[in-house]
């Protein structure tokens, strides 16, 4: 199997997280009932007496008295009732406004929170994608992409759960709550309730902060197993995907029962060992027992201090999955990495060998069925009050990862190839896939002969995925795509170029006894 040499250019640049704060506007007040002047409340006590005079001025046995103080004293009523009325009515009309207005402030702030939410989801799914999405990533130009002095270096998802919005909303400074409108208090409550959390967002931890994380359950069952294995695959997944094997070195320590469910691993660059060969090319860093990673990797753990969070980074970084096998090292004490730990290396323990090293400078994962989604796991870390759970584990099945591991399995990076800023697109001969350089150029090898199909084929770029994008010259009835074409383009954006490099890949790779480039 060849080799495809990886040339990692500038990373491409992640959806922008969003940030700041959102300050939330207070609720309207309840509407207060201003109290009546004193010639509001005595008039009609006046007109009532005026009333009552009238009749005594006028004879009590006059029909006319009874009937004008009879009106009079209606009237008096009717102002009164109606004042009382209008008052009333319009209090009504303007909290209803208020009301109104209130509630649509909250939904152009919930528009504008959606839409945060959708930022904050599109960069967290770009940094960490789903487990499943790997494969299509790997060989492309995200291929190892992240580098010691990065931020997110080591950073693995371990499955989705509620995180906070990343705009913070800010509840509004008010007064007594019984002061305040109830329908609109009660929809900011729950408007924050709403919009505080994003629910199902991926959610990583930094393998740079813990000695040794352990996955764990209360499912002993080979099922139970099972799923803390699919996710611990997830784990090494989306190390060996985003950091190279310069930057990062993976190893197994398992016993012969697992031995074939880390057998896929075997593919990976990040298990070669950088010096050790044996009859079929590099060692594998797969072994029985934790002292034998630990001889293999000796130049590189040997100059390493006690773990400390606060330490600086050092590369590579060395992560050694346990999965059974022998933990227990003779080394002398403080030496060993399952006792101390080491800056630099972290142990993920599957089968609960390192509980003193994950009690003291690690982190507990905890993986069991989840009780409110029958058929589902839910995730957790464990504390010194318990559990506490925040999402739902990843899985990937093993042939997935098969797939994945063996995707990259051709893939290096040449530890003298400058990165960086630079020019990332390969050479014409890794293109062709012809040995050697322009100095050692071996013409009977470039124009070995090839089968039918690969005849006149000429790469001459990449494409989105990283793969060689291809001219096929043969004929249709060939399969091909047709001896004519037609390259356009403004001055200076490469035609000649093109030109040049299908021409040129002609000569290197074709008989000219075959073909005869013009």
């Amino acid at each position: 199997m060849g080799t495809q040499v990886v040339r990692r250019g500038p990373r491409e640049a992640a959806p922008v997280m969003p940030g700041g704060e959102l300050a939330l506007e207070a609720p309207p007040e309840e509407p207060r009932v201003a109290p009546a002047g004193l010639l509001a409340r005595l008039l009609p006590v006046v007109m009532v007496l005026a009333s009552v005079g009238f009749v005594v001025v006028l004879g009590i046995d006059n029909p006319t008295s009874w009937l004008f103080g009879g009106m009079i004293a209606l009237s008096t009523l009717g102002m009164v009732a109606g004042g009382f009325s209008r008052g009333g009515a319009q209090r009504r009309a303007e909290a209803d406004a208020e009301r109104a207005d209130y509630l649509r402030y909250l939904a152009q702030v919930r528009r504008r929170t959606r839409a945060v939410a959708a930022e904050q989801r599109a960069s967290l799914e770009w940094t960490h994608p789903d487990p499943d999405a790997l494969v299509a990533l790997a060989r492309g130009p995200r291929t190892w992409e992240r580098r010691p002095g990065d931020p997110d270096f080591a950073h693995v998802r371990v499955g989705r759960g509620a995180q906070r919005l990343a705009t913070a909303l800010v509840p509004p400074q008010t007064g007594p709550v019984t002061d305040l409108e109830p329908v609109t208090t009660a929809a900011l409550r729950r408007f924050v309730r709403a919009h505080s959390v994003v629910e199902a967002l991926p959610t990583a931890v930094s393998l740079r902060a813990f000695a040794a994380v352990a996955v764990t359950g209360p499912d002993a069952s080979p099922v139970g197993r099972e799923r803390r294995r699919a996710l611990a695959r997830a784990l090494v997944a989306q190390l060996v995907t985003f950091h190279s094997p310069d930057d990062l070195r993976l190893a197994v320590v398992c016993g012969a029962d697992r031995r074939a469910d880390w057998e896929w691993v075997k593919w990976l660059p990040h298990v070669a060992h950088p010096r050790l060969h044996d009859g079929a090319g590099p060692v594998r860093m797969i072994a029985s027992s934790l002292a034998t990673v630990r001889a293999w990797l000796a130049p590189e753990l040997a100059d390493r201090a006690r773990f400390s969070r606060g330490a600086a980074p050092t590369a590579p970084h060395v992560v050694v999955v346990c999965d059974g096998g022998v933990v227990a090292d003779d080394a002398a004490p403080g030496d060993d990495p399952a006792e101390e730990g080491l800056v630099g290396l972290t142990l993920i323990d599957l089968g609960a060998r390192l509980d003193t090293l994950v009690a003291r400078r690690g982190l507990r994962l905890v993986v069991a069925p989840d009780p409110e989604r029958p058929g589902s796991d839910r995730i957790g870390a464990a504390t010194d009050v318990g559990v506490e759970w925040f999402g739902r584990p990843d899985v990937l099945r093993e042939p997935e990862a098969e797939a994945l591991a063996r995707r990259l399995a051709p893939c290096r990076t040449p530890a003298s190839a400058p990165e960086g800023p630079g020019p990332t697109t390969p050479g014409l001969l890794d293109l062709l896939g012809v040995p050697g350089t322009p100095d050692t150029f071996d013409v009977g090898a470039a124009w070995r002969p090839r089968a039918p199909r690969d005849r006149l084929r000429v790469p001459f770029g990449l494409g989105e995925d990283g793969e060689p994008v291809e001219l096929d010259l043969k004929e249709a009835a060939q399969e091909g795509m047709g001896p004519h074409g037609l390259c356009v383009g403004a001055t200076g954006s490469g035609n000649s170029k093109h030109g040049l490099s299908a021409r040129y890949g002609q000569v290197l790779t074709c008989d000219y006894s075959r073909s005869i480039p013009s």
